[in-house]
């Protein structure tokens, strides 16, 4: 008896199925399960045998998404999954002899250069030789043209601050000689 009732448990586990949704935003995103097509998200009630399953989306500018997933024995599992949209970015500059290094990845010499870009947040880092000029992070998310100009020394800050003091003064001077003629 004990036998048989071993025998009926593994038969049972070996047997049993989960009954699995796919769910994505945006919606009608390809799916892939172990390779084999399954249709556009939503997915429906899809039997797996527990174990180790992939699974990849994809969907016309989105980045695809490749998930493993190690299915246990359960009644049933939802999988949300979230695409991020690619942005064509246009990334001009009027410097030269610059080297631009996108997330320790991509880098480039170019004045003006067209990239796919994940929306979300980037590090972007601007060398003039072995030297770290700037490093600036990038929110992407639209389709956008960002142009880069190096950013002020100390003396050019100071400069024009001058500038903005002088022109503070002046105004100031204005304001007085247009308060003494409405007085007059």
């Amino acid at each position: 008896m004990r036998n048989k009732f071993l025998v009926l448990f593994f038969l049972t586990i070996i047997l049993a199925k989960v009954s699995v949704r796919i769910e994505s935003n945006p919606s009608n995103a390809h799916v892939k399960i172990d390779g084999e097509p399954y249709g556009l998200t939503p997915i429906e009630e899809i039997s797996l045998a527990p174990g180790l399953h992939k699974i990849d989306l994809a969907y016309e500018e989105y980045v695809p998404i490749q998930y493993e997933l190690d299915l246990q024995l359960a009644t049933s599992v939802v999988l949300l999954f979230q695409l991020n949209q690619i942005h064509t970015i246009t990334f001009n500059t009027q410097e030269t002899g610059l080297n631009f290094v996108l997330d320790s990845k991509y880098n480039w010499f170019e004045n003006k250069i067209k990239l796919k870009m994940e929306e979300g947040t980037h590090n972007l880092k601007v060398f003039n030789g072995d030297s770290l000029i700037e490093e600036k992070e990038l929110k992407i998310n639209e389709a956008s043209e960002i142009f880069y100009e190096l950013p002020l020394s100390e003396s050019q800050l100071q400069l024009s601050q001058q500038k903005v003091d002088e022109a503070l003064k002046a105004l100031k001077a204005l304001q007085s000689v247009k308060d003494s003629i409405e007085n007059e």
